[in-house]
């Protein structure tokens, strides 16, 4: 089974081995995608002497084709739990409130049911706000690279190879630290400040741990 996200909608289309090589039009966007060729990995089928990090720890070892390890997106509710919980107590109670003025128009004053019908439409508002913008940005690590890539009608992209990477950086507070978010940086040798950055990125630490596999430590 091949898994191919979609260059367009990011949709992630499911399709037979066979169809490798082959372009695939995506249901939903319709745009057309290539099907890469799946390559299989197989830790114990080469004996090899050296065994790397990565491939220790169950992972495509750095050599070879470049394969995808890891795909993040923004966290949507970790990034502000106590936002979102609010948010969406209000919406509910209002659109329960809503609904028992149209059953029943009596029951609550006019008003009363407006209001209840402006904080559904806000809520509702709120929470495709904050999954445009978890959909805006996403990070991907690759046996080789990492490679941020931002936008939806629009993109932008930045990578960093991995064998280039000189630091990693991660700023957490207390809370995100309980929700296991955070921000990570990464710089590379040569250049001044930090190249790739990425707010509310989850479980940021294990990100880190992977990226580390593929880096020369030593």
């Amino acid at each position: 089974m091949i898994k191919k996200a979609c260059d367009r909608c990011d949709r992630v289309l499911e399709l037979d081995d066979s169809k490798a090589g082959t372009k695939v039009h995506c249901p939903s966007c319709g745009d057309v995608n290539l099907i890469p060729f799946v390559t299989k990995y197989h830790p114990n089928s080469t004996p090899s002497q050296t065994v790397g990090r990565a491939e220790a720890k169950g992972y495509p070892p750095d050599k070879g084709p470049e394969v995808q390890v890891l795909m993040l997106r923004r966290a949507m509710f970790r990034s502000r739990p106590l936002s979102f919980i609010t948010v969406a107590l209000l919406t509910i109670a209002s659109l329960v409130l809503a609904l028992i003025h149209l059953v029943n128009p009596a029951a609550l004053p006019v008003w009363v049911a407006i209001t209840a019908v402006l904080i559904v439409l806000a809520g509702s508002i709120l929470f495709v706000i904050w999954w445009i913008q978890s959909l805006s940005a996403r990070l991907d690590v690759t046996n080789k690279r990492t490679i941020t890539r931002r936008g939806l009608l629009s993109r932008s992209t930045s990578e960093v190879l991995h064998d280039n990477i000189r630091n990693v950086q991660i700023e957490q507070t207390f809370w995100q630290r309980v929700w296991h978010v955070g921000s990570i940086g990464i710089s590379s040798s040569g250049q001044d400040g930090i190249e790739i950055q990425m707010h509310n990125v989850p479980t940021p630490d294990r990100l880190k741990e992977v990226i580390d596999l593929y880096r020369p430590l030593d």
